[in-house]
C-alpha cells in the first residue's frame, strides 16, 4: 500500500503469486544467511556438513555417468527404483521432522495478506534453498546424462526432471502441512519424533539388510521396476525410457499419472495450508481434560524437596518427547547391537555400559529442558542439593531396568557368568559416578536444547561444535573415573579368578556412591550460588 498525496485515494498493489513466492524465498534465504553468519562454529559445522554431503553427490553423479553406458532397459530400471526412494525420502521426512523446519510456518505467515497458492508456491521454491534441496537439483541435472544414448529420451528427462522436482518439493509441503494437522495433538507429536529418532538409531542394520537384500534379489529388481513404473512414485522416472525405446503411448500414460499426482499434491496442500491459515489467524483452541485423583506420582515420594523434584523429573521422563524418547532408543540401540554384534561379542560386552553411561549424562540437560520453568527453583528456593538428588533419583529409577536389561542381553550373548559382578561394578560406576559428575558439571555449564514442545529432531539456536566437543569431553570423564572397576574386569577375564570380578563389584559400588554423594553436595552448592545466571542463559535458548 503507498502513500498518496494530499487529496488523493491510495493506491494498493496486490503482489501476484510469481512476486509472493519470490519474497518467501528471499526471506527464508536471509533467515539462512544470517543463522550461517550468526556463529563462526554453525559456518564451520555447515560446511563440513555441505563437503560430506558434496562427496556423496560426487560418487552418486559417476556412478550415474557409468550408467549411461549401460542398455536403455538397465538405466531405466535404476531410475525408477532409485528415483522412487528419492520421493519417498522427500514425502516421509517432513512426517517425522513436523516442527524441524518452521521457517516458513503457516501459523508464522497467517496475519500477513498472503495468497494460498502465493504461499504453496514460495514454500516449494524455498525448498531448493538448502543442502537437500540443492543436492536433489544437481543430482536431478546428473541424472540427465544418464539417457545420453538417445536424444529423444534426454529431451523427455529435461521435462522429467522438473515434474520430479515438483513431485518433490510439492509432496514435501503437503506432508508437512498434514503433519502440522496431526501433530497439533501432542501425542501424535511425541510418537511422530520418536518414530524419527528409532529410524535414525536403526539406519545401520536398515542400511545393511538392504545391502544384503539387493544381493539376493537382483534378478528382481527389473519386475519391481515395471510395477513401480506405474504408480505415482516411478512413472516419472520411466517416462524417458518409453521415449527411447519409441513406446508412446507407454510414456503419455506415464506422464498422465504424474501430472494427475502433481494436481492432486498441490490440491491437498491447498486444502491443508487453508486450514492451518484459518486456524492461525483465528486462534483456534480446544481444552480438554479428564478427571483425576490424588496428585499422581507425587504422591509416592517422600513430603521433601528432593521427592518433589524425583517427582517431576520422573514425569518428564514418560510425558516430555524429549526424555521419553531415550526409554525407546536405548532398546533400539540394544537391538541393533544385538544383530550386527561380531561373533567375539564385543557389541554385547561394550552394551550395558553404553546404557549406564548414556543414562547417567542424559541428565546434563536437565536444567537445559527446563528452559524457562527452571524459575520456579528459584522462586521456591528449592535448595541445590535437593536439585541435584531429586534429578539423579529420578534418573536411577528409570536406568536401572534399562541396565538390567543390557546386562541380561550381555548374559545370554556371551555366557559369562563369572564375570556378571565386574560387568554390575562397571555399570554402577557409570551409572552412580556419572550420575555424580555430571550434577556437578550441569550446574556450571548448560547448552543448548530444543525448548519444550519442540521435536527433539529439531536443531537448536547457539547449538555449535564446541558444545559437541564439551559433550564428548564430559561423557570421557565419566569413562576414565569408572577405569577402576573397568580395570579388574579385564584382571579377572585374564586370571579367571572370580575373587577380581567381585573386587570389581565392591569398588565400582563404593566409588561410584562415593562421587554420587561428592557430586550432589558440590553441584547443590553450585547451583545455589549460579542460579540466576543459569536461568538467562537456559531461557535464550529457543
Amino acid at each position: 500500500m503507498r502513500p498518496a498525496p494530499s487529496g488523493q485515494e491510495r493506491v494498493t498493489h496486490r503482489m501476484g503469486v510469481l512476486e509472493e513466492a519470490r519474497r518467501l524465498a528471499g526471506l527464508k534465504w536471509r533467515i539462512l544467511r544470517n543463522t550461517l553468519t550468526r556463529s563462526t562454529w554453525v559456518l564451520v559445522g555447515t560446511i563440513l556438513g555441505g563437503l560430506y554431503a558434496l562427496f556423496i553427490l560426487g560418487v552418486l553423479l559417476i556412478g550415474m555417468v557409468f550408467l549411461g553406458t549401460e542398455p536403455l532397459a538397465v538405466v531405466t530400471t535404476a531410475s525408477v527404483v532409485a528415483g522412487s526412494a528419492v520421493l519417498v525420502g522427500w514425502w516421509l521426512m517432513p512426517v517425522l521432522t513436523s516442527k524441524a523446519d518452521a521457517t516458513l510456518d503457516p501459523s508464522r505467515l497467517a496475519l500477513f495478506p498472503l495468497s494460498t497458492t502465493g504461499l504453496l508456491a514460495g514454500q516449494v521454491l524455498g525448498a531448493v534453498i538448502g543442502i537437500p534441496g540443492v543436492l536433489t537439483v544437481v543430482a536431478l541435472l546428473g541424472w540427465l546424462s544418464t539417457w545420453r544414448a538417445s536424444p529423444a529420451a534426454v529431451v523427455a528427462a529435461v521435462v522429467c526432471a522438473v515434474l520430479a522436482a515438483l513431485l518433490a518439493f510439492t509432496g514435501a509441503r503437503c506432508a508437512s502441512a498434514l503433519a502440522a494437522r496431526i501433530a497439533k495433538g501432542r501425542r501424535a507429536t511425541e510418537t511422530i519424533s520418536i518414530v524419527s529418532l528409532l529410524l535414525i538409531a536403526l539406519l545401520g542394520p536398515i542400511f545393511t539388510s538392504l545391502a544384503s537384500g539387493v544381493e539376493r534379489v537382483w534378478d528382481r529388481l527389473p519386475g519391481w521396476a515395471a510395477v513401480l513404473g506405474w504408480t505415482p512414485l516411478g512413472a516419472v522416472w520411466a517416462v524417458p525410457g518409453d521415449v527411447g525405446a519409441g513406446h508412446w503411448g507407454a510414456a503419455l500414460a506415464r506422464l498422465l499419472i504424474v501430472l494427475a499426482t502433481l494436481a492432486a499434491l498441490v490440491a491437498v496442500a491447498r486444502f491443508a495450508l487453508d486450514r492451518a491459515l484459518a486456524d492461525a489467524a483465528g486462534g483456534a483452541a480446544r481444552a480438554t481434560g479428564k478427571s483425576l485423583t490424588g496428585i499422581g506420582a507425587f504422591d509416592r515420594f517422600p513430603a521433601r524437596p528432593w521427592g518433589a523434584v524425583a517427582a517431576r523429573s520422573l514425569i518428564y521422563w514418560f510425558k516430555d518427547p524429549r526424555y521419553s524418547a531415550s526409554l525407546l532408543m536405548i532398546p533400539a540401540i540394544s537391538a541393533a547391537l544385538w544383530f550386527l554384534g561380531s561373533d567375539s561379542g564385543f557389541s554385547m560386552w561394550v552394551l550395558p555400559m553404553m546404557i549406564a553411561l548414556l543414562m547417567s549424562y542424559a541428565i546434563s540437560a536437565d536444567i537445559s529442558y527446563d528452559n524457562t520453568a527452571f524459575s520456579l527453583h528459584l522462586l521456591a528456593s528449592v535448595p541445590g542439593r535437593a536439585d541435584r538428588l531429586g534429578r539423579v533419583v529420578a534418573m536411577l529409577i528409570v536406568a536401572t531396568p534399562l541396565v538390567v536389561l543390557g546386562v541380561v542381553l550381555w548374559l545370554v550373548r556371551v555366557q559369562q557368568w563369572p564375570a556378571l559382578p565386574a560387568m554390575l561394578g562397571v555399570c554402577a560406576a557409570l551409572l552412580l559416578g556419572g550420575g555424580g559428575v555430571v550434577s556437578v558439571v550441569s550446574a556450571r555449564y548448560t547448552y543448548p536444547t530444543p525448548p519444550p514442545g519442540a521435536s527433539p529432531m529439531k536443531t537448536p539456536q547457539g547449538f555449535t561444535i564446541l558444545n559437541l566437543v564439551l559433550q564428548f569431553v564430559l561423557m570421557g570423564l565419566m569413562v576414565l573415573l569408572a577405569l577402576p572397576p573397568l580395570v579388574l574386569l579385564f584382571v579377572h577375564l585374564g586370571s579367571g579368578d572370580p575373587l577380581w570380578s567381585w573386587a570389581a563389584l565392591a569398588v565400582g559400588l563404593v566409588e561410584g556412591a562415593v562421587l554420587l554423594w561428592l557430586g550432589v553436595r558440590l553441584g547443590g552448592k553450585w547451583l545455589d550460588a549460579r542460579g540466576p545466571e543459569l536461568l538467562q542463559e537456559v531461557a535464550g535458548y529457543r
